[in-house]
């Protein structure tokens, strides 16, 4: 089943515009299980549709912590069969 998971980015290094949202999506789509991911430096706030049965929210984050991007997630299921 896929999820959504939102990740906010809190700690020092934030997304600052287009090209640091470009880097974190191709970062996250490069992973296995990841069907879409929208970065948005407006609001810090990185939004990822995972099938969790492939990958789990701590992958995710810790893919984005060797980024340098320290964050905390929300995840909530969805009926999407994508």
């Amino acid at each position: 089943m896929y999820k959504s998971v939102t990740f906010e980015v809190i700690g020092d290094q934030r997304l600052h515009c287009e090209s640091c949202e470009n880097r974190v999506t191709r970062l996250l789509k490069g992973m296995e299980g990841v069907s879409k991911v929208r970065a948005q430096a407006g609001n810090q706030r990185i939004e990822v549709l995972v099938d969790n049965a492939v990958l789990d929210d701590a992958a995710i984050a810790k893919r984005l912590s060797a980024a340098g991007y320290q964050t905390r997630s929300d995840s909530s299921p969805t009926a999407s069969s994508n």
